[in-house]
């Protein structure tokens, strides 16, 4: 599971097909002579082209240097980007937040782009997967935890806030049917962590894939927070039961929704793998209660 969580989250871009796995410590290399039919990917490994690669060449953090020839796009979100005089890209050339040159007698059929917004990115990868242990990586943990929780725990309270009815009919769903609920949550969560890494490789990839990801991301974190808000909604209602309280359940739901919030993210802070993967799997029951009632509109046939 720890490992699916690593793929969903972090977009690990996949392996390059035909290129054998190398340390990560040292250059993904394509050699002279040598041919790729697919594209080749990284995280924050260098890659250097000296061969021919039919697809795009891509990296987060990682540098680039094309000596050979690409048949798509060349795109490092950090990194820098060089093409030597012998190099050949049939597609675009992007260095969102890294340096970009272009060698006097290299061609670049497409746009050569200089943008601003990798190092954005590439932090928030580091904060994931560190290359040391700095200071620095430590104040991200604990900023990301921060945020983490403040965007939950406001989240959950908005849902609650804004769609009582809904909450309540979804809670009702995971009381009445919770083994249905945890089960449909948790395959959820196990398919969208199988579609969700091969997409943003697709995605991420090209220039124009990236706001598509983030839009497809932020809708998935959404569907999640509210099935969070479920959960939280459902304890509070067991609370109530429990202590023959016949009222109070919509305080007692944001209590506990901001208790869960700081949980996760003091976590988050310590391990955030750890901290985004129990997110995820404290928020299944709630997204499967969601889905079963349909966004919380109507009770399943089951239980009305």
């Amino acid at each position: 599971m720890k490992r699916l969580i690593i793929l969903l989250l972090l977009l690990c871009l996949c392996a390059p097909g035909d290129v054998l796995a190398q340390d990560a410590d040292q250059p993904l290399v394509v050699l002279t002579g040598q041919h790729v039919a697919g594209s080749v990917a990284t995280v924050s490994q260098a890659i250097l082209i000296e061969g021919t690669v039919d697809g795009d060449v891509t990296s987060w953090n990682g540098a680039i240097t094309i000596v050979g020839s690409v048949g798509g796009d060349v795109v490092s979100y950090a990194g820098p980007v060089t093409i030597m005089p012998s190099g050949r890209v049939a597609g675009h050339v992007l260095a969102s937040g890294g340096e970009l040159r272009v060698a006097s007698g290299a061609t670049v059929a497409g746009q050569a782009i200089r943008g601003a917004s990798g190092d954005a990115l590439a932090s928030l990868l580091d904060l994931f997967m560190p290359m040391s242990g700095a200071g620095d990586s430590a104040i991200g943990r604990v900023l990301l935890g921060a945020v983490l929780g403040v965007l939950l725990a406001a989240f959950c309270l908005l849902y609650a806030a804004f769609w009582p009815r809904r909450m309540l009919i979804a809670s009702t769903t995971l009381q009445q049917l919770p083994g249905r609920a945890l089960g449909l949550g948790l395959l959820t969560t196990v398919a969208l962590g199988l579609v969700l890494p091969p997409l943003a490789a697709v995605l991420v990839s090209s220039v124009v894939g990236v706001p598509v990801l983030l839009i497809s991301l932020a809708l998935t974190s959404a569907a999640y927070i509210y099935g969070l808000a479920v959960l939280a909604q459902w304890v509070g209602r067991r609370i109530v039961v429990v202590a023959g309280r016949a009222q109070g359940l919509g305080e007692l739901t944001m209590v506990v929704a901001v208790v869960l919030a700081l949980a996760l993210a003091s976590i988050t802070v310590l391990q955030p793998l750890y901290g985004v993967a129990i997110f995820f799997l404290l928020a299944s029951p709630g997204l499967g209660a969601a889905i079963l009632s349909r966004g919380g509109i109507a009770m399943p046939l089951s239980v009305a």
